[in-house]
């Protein structure tokens, strides 16, 4: 590891989050800028596979972790009459599945994730109210110039902010003006839903069983004559977190704008909840009882969006999560694909030897080659879910009868294993040994840390 290198971080979401917690764990200077005023964790509940506990044992969050997060048991798809569509089940061979891949799938409320991930960093590391204004690269360093008017100086710049990363976008300005950034890196995003998300306080377990239950059972009503898909998720401690997505796929691009503009009124979520506060909730009630036990200030409105960049690092700076991925939230997997890039690229800085501009390209493309084919799958992935959970007619009646009641439990297994069989781990911390029967394969340790031993 180069003892001068100093990384810079943009965006204090789950993968910055991830990033520094990993950077503290390694012995690497680094400092977080995040541009709002505080860490206000919105959302609503991620899904985490097993490969990721394996970073959760070695950074010493696991047990945190399955305290505040439920197993996952099923994805139940019903109509808008509450009349059942089809059902993907795994409670009834959740021994199996532990014994199989040594963890369970765990369903988690993203305020609590981010909170975990907290804990690992000094509160000093994140400077919050801090927009990046612009950025000056050389062969020697990378300088930040941000809104509080202050300059730092790093070796690598990483933006991990976002779906409309200002790191990504100086970056491209600057690819444009050179005559090389891809055509279709210039291109929006793709622009199918809006969607609005919100975890509650704690619920009555009596007025709602579900919470009583050891597994999370997602429950999704699929509206019939409007755009409306409307998710309830049980959570640990009682709460329950939600989503509502709105299919604006048939909208004209015009109506598409003014829905981005004004995205981030204030008003915007709310607007939308009192749209569909009168829907069914499947619990019984309407969807207004949820939204009323949810903090007003913990609702947020956010465009779903879908794309796969192709230039993911120009120089020192290298982009990270939805920055480079951007995908919809159907498939479950951006909270996965954030933590993994995050993990590939530290291990890589913790083998560098310099900070010179040749072993920083060096690093960035292996971080690259490495982690662009598993994004561009999980992008096609999430687009076939959002499809799935929200066509109408009888074709997409049919496709979802087959995907949720048809499909074969080998089938269906070829698919977790693949899922399952690569576990690479934290190649500086002590390797952590092999869970389950399934024959995986792993990264080897740091080449530098002697100690640690490849399970």
């Amino acid at each position: 590891m180069a003892s001068n290198i100093r990384v810079l971080i943009v965006g204090a979401g789950i993968s910055g989050l991830m990033c520094g917690a990993l950077l503290e764990k390694a012995g690497i200077s680094y400092e977080i800028f995040e541009k709002s005023k505080e860490l206000k964790p919105l959302g609503s509940a991620l899904s985490l596979s097993p490969p990721l506990m394996i970073y959760f044992e070695q950074l010493g969050l696991y047990d945190q972790l399955i305290k505040v997060s439920k197993p996952f048991g099923s994805l139940r798809l019903k109509k808008e009459n509450l009349t059942p569509i089809g059902t993907f089940e795994m409670k009834e061979s959740k021994e199996e599945i532990r014994k199989r891949y040594g963890y369970d799938v765990r369903i988690v409320a993203r305020p609590d994730l981010v909170h975990l991930l907290l804990s690992l960093i000094p509160p000093q590391r994140i400077h919050l109210n801090t927009k990046v204004q612009s950025t000056v690269q050389d062969e020697h360093k990378v300088t930040l110039h941000c809104s509080n008017n202050e300059t730092y100086v790093g070796s690598i710049l990483i933006g991990a902010d976002g779906a409309y990363s200002s790191v990504r976008q100086i970056m491209y300005q600057e690819l444009a003006k050179a005559g090389v950034l891809p055509k279709a890196d210039s291109q929006p995003l793709g622009h199918g839903y809006d969607c609005v998300v919100g975890v509650t306080d704690p619920l009555d377990p009596v007025k709602y069983p579900i919470l009583k239950q050891e597994f999370c059972d997602f429950e999704i009503l699929l509206g019939h004559h409007i755009p409306y898909t409307w998710w309830n998720i049980p959570l640990e401690n009682n709460k329950m977190g939600w989503m509502i997505t709105q299919d604006i796929q048939s909208q004209s691009d015009d109506e598409k704008c003014k829905t981005r503009s004004s995205e981030w009124a204030p008003d915007a979520a709310i607007d939308m909840c009192n749209q569909v506060r009168h829907l069914p909730c499947v619990y019984g009630g309407t969807l207004g009882d949820i939204i009323d036990s949810t903090p007003e200030a913990l609702i947020s409105k956010v465009m779903l969006e879908d794309k796969l960049f192709s230039t993911w690092y120009n120089g020192r700076t290298v982009l990270l999560g939805d920055a480079c991925h951007k995908m919809l939230v159907f498939g479950g997997q951006g909270a996965n694909m954030a933590i993994d890039g995050a993990v590939e690229l530290v291990n890589l800085l913790f083998d560098i030897d310099t900070d010179s501009q040749r072993d920083i390209t060096d690093v960035f493309k292996k971080y690259h080659h490495s982690r662009r084919g598993a994004a561009l799958t999980a992008v096609k992935s999430s687009n076939q879910s959002g499809s799935m959970m929200h066509s109408k007619g009888l074709v997409a009646d049919m496709i979802r009868h087959v995907a949720l009641n048809w499909i074969p439990n080998w089938l269906i297994r070829i698919g977790a294993d693949k899922i399952n069989e690569y576990r690479p781990q934290i190649c500086f911390l002590p390797f952590v040994e092999k869970r389950g029967t399934l024959k995986t394969k792993t990264n080897r340790p740091c080449r530098k840390v002697d100690a640690c031993i490849s399970p």
